[in-house]
């Protein structure tokens, strides 16, 4: 999971015009006419927000990082769901955030197996029911926000689901060889806990998502070997060649950083722990062509 900068792209117009008018027919509906059945909320399907969404996130699962449009059909995520929350261990149901349903700040990509409710295996081949739907859990729920004009900065501050347009999540989730995803260390409970529920709530431990990973830290993994191979071999012949297959090796390990590839949390966070040595060698390789 990476950050994503909700500002690259501009808010649909659409969600600007509209959006108080479909709240306010969402409002008369839940809080003046009384209803318990779910509002028909328009706005959030149109084409142009669709359009928004698929290119802030590069056609990518906000949450797993997945190519959308090849695992599964795409999925306009409310991050806070707008029709129901419910308890993952209480089973009790409220009203969601209705009033967030057309609020631009409250909409990501999402693929159907990080969104929707289904039985998943683990890398062990131990079956699990993951999905988001309508779970939105907070570590104190005096603080949720039940209405439009709630303290939406309360609840954030007790939030245990990442947001990936609010949150920083290279900064407090790590990886490993084996694709698997865990907290940092030194970071605090609250990030530690928020980090293990929306691995839980997500299902980051599909077995996919494992062998995917896995894949992608030994492709980079093999290609900074490569660069440092090369490197060795420049060092000691001083030949041309091995000067080119550097330059090479450095520009494919710079495809893998490119915002378009899939799992790029897990590339950047491996080539972080190259950092030094990568650096040490591009520092060498810009005198040698000075």
């Amino acid at each position: 999971m990476i950050h994503v900068n909700r500002h690259t792209i501009a808010k649909p117009e659409v969600l600007t015009n509209k959006a108080k008018a479909e709240h306010d027919k969402a409002h008369k509906h839940y809080i003046t006419d009384g209803e318990t059945k779910a509002f028909d909320h328009k706005l959030f399907k149109n084409l142009e927000v669709k359009t928004a969404i698929e290119t802030l996130f590069n056609g990518k699962c906000a949450y797993c990082e997945s190519r959308v449009d090849k695992t599964s059909p795409v999925d306009k995520e409310h991050f806070r769901p707008k029709t129901s929350v419910k308890n993952k261990d209480t089973g009790d149901v409220i009203r969601g955030y209705y009033w967030l349903a057309a609020d631009w700040d409250n909409l990501l990509l999402a693929c159907a197996h990080c969104n929707r409710t289904g039985t998943h295996k683990d890398v062990e081949g131990e079956e699990f029911v993951s999905g988001k739907l309508d779970y939105f859990p907070l570590a104190d729920e005096s603080k949720r926000a039940t209405a439009k004009g709630s303290n939406l900065k309360a609840e954030e501050k007790v939030r245990l689901i990442i947001n990936p347009c609010e949150d920083k999540p290279e900064s407090i989730i790590a990886y490993n060889e084996d694709g698997e995803i865990f907290p940092k260390l030194e970071i605090t409970k609250h990030q530690e806990h928020k980090v293990k529920t929306s691995v839980e709530i997500f299902g980051l431990q599909r077995s996919q998502l494992h062998k995917d990973r896995k894949e992608k830290w030994q492709l980079i993994q093999s290609q900074i070997i490569r660069i440092k191979e090369n490197y060795e071999d420049y060092l000691e012949t001083s030949k041309p060649k091995y000067l080119e297959r550097l330059k090479r090796e450095f520009k494919e390990l710079k495809r893998y950083k490119n915002k378009e590839q899939e799992h790029l949390g897990v590339a950047r966070f491996v080539i972080r722990q190259e950092m030094e040595a990568l650096k040490a060698i591009l520092i060498k390789l810009k005198t040698y062509d000075s």
